[in-house]
């Protein structure tokens, strides 16, 4: 099988003849200062060195790490959408340094660091964090999900892609509903206006729902029928479990949802990969009857992530798309043979019957030794064969 065959073979919960791997993904790439670390450990030269994501100051790798892992997968992504910055030099805000999004959030930092010490930006100054009424949702100054020119040039770049390579091709995030409401508003306020005041969030995640629907139908009418992914976020777990009731999940948030994953897979043959940190058995089976076909990053050190469990309970509903090794403990703080074991363990428990991708747990961070990156990758490729 070639990477294409073989991403679509464990989508569609048929066994590939090899697992595939994934680094490069908004999820599933490589912190800035790790990735330098690396190249210069493998004595690999990228002479052209980009921002995948600049909040999450992550890398692009090159096309020379790809193919030394063996990478599957590629990633295609516009000059906007989750965050569209026409400028990325950070800008001083108060006592936050950062930039702002297309949205009017501001991810910054503290403004007395030295930028090159900087490791990622968060939402700092959030756009809605005054509003009291349904109509300064409705009358803030959308985003237009219509515009084209974030994809100028993408259709030729895409077919060429295609018809030149053998590998599976992924889109950037083109979807953010519920999550985006916390950037908007803040993290703790959405969570309490679930309760007190639910119509401003639901206000919020209908005009974010109608942005992604234009978004999507102009971006996939340019590069739909090349794509083999798209990938939609949504964080609505945390180490321990879900953030909020279950009850108010089904009612507020999966309806719309699922308006989404339907216009994406009536727009175009593509399978949705969907990420949610935290803990999400919970959320499993509802994931699956929305559409996504593939949960990210599987975060294997939460509550009730156990690797054998999850296959067995939801193995035949999705495809599990992380889990490679433990982000939080081995990978940064282990040694390359407890890497290596960890590998093994976790491909035994999610290779059978296909339907599983493997990546890093989330992104790989910036204190990661190079020699434990080099040794997940190079264990996933030692047991990555189903013969």
């Amino acid at each position: 099988m070639n990477s294409r065959e073989r991403v679509n073979a464990t989508l569609n919960h048929v066994e590939p003849d090899k697992i595939p791997i994934d680094l490069g993904g908004n999820q599933s790439s490589i912190h800035l200062k790790a990735y330098k670390n690396l190249l210069k450990y493998l004595e690999i030269e990228d002479q052209n060195i980009r921002f995948a994501d600049f909040v999450q100051q992550i890398a692009d790798p090159c096309e020379a790490i790809l193919e030394r892992f063996k990478i599957d997968i590629r990633y295609i992504r516009p000059t906007g959408g989750m965050i569209k910055i026409e400028d990325i030099d950070p800008l001083y805000e108060g006592k936050f340094v950062g930039v702002y999004d297309q949205f009017g959030v501001f991810w910054g930092n503290n403004a007395n660091k030295n930028v090159e010490n900087i490791l990622y930006y968060d939402p700092v100054i959030h756009p809605f964090a005054d509003f009291k009424s349904v109509q300064e949702i409705n009358n803030f100054d959308w985003p237009d999900g219509k515009d084209k020119s974030p994809f100028n040039g993408l259709r030729e770049k895409a077919k060429h892609f295609s018809e030149t390579t053998k590998y599976a091709l992924s889109a950037h995030p083109s979807g953010c509903i519920y999550e985006y409401t916390t950037f908007l508003f803040g993290f703790t306020k959405v969570l309490r206006y679930l309760r007190t005041k639910p119509e401003l969030i639901i206000a919020a995640m209908e005009n974010l729902l109608k942005y992604w629907i234009d978004y999507n139908t102009t971006f996939l009418d340019e590069v739909g029928e090349y794509l083999d992914v798209v990938s939609i976020n949504g964080d609505l777990a945390e180490q321990a479990g879900p953030i909020m009731n279950l009850k108010i999940y089904e009612k507020m948030i999966k309806p719309l949802e699922l308006k989404l994953s339907q216009k994406v897979h009536e727009l175009a043959n593509v399978k949705i990969n969907y990420h949610c940190c935290g803990s999400v058995p919970l959320f499993i089976p509802h994931f699956a009857e929305i559409g996504y076909d593939a949960i990210n990053p599987v975060q294997i050190s939460a509550f009730d992530m156990e690797p054998c469990s999850l296959k067995e309970r939801f193995g035949k509903l999705i495809t599990f798309w992380g889990g490679l090794c433990n982000n939080q403990k081995t990978l940064p703080f282990g040694t390359p043979e407890q890497i290596r074991e960890e590998v093994r363990k976790n491909f035994d428990c999610l290779m059978s019957g296909g339907g599983y991708i493997a990546s890093s747990i989330h992104n790989i961070t910036a204190e990661v030794p190079p020699e434990n990156i080099v040794a997940m990758f190079d264990a996933a490729n030692e047991f990555r064969s189903y013969k």
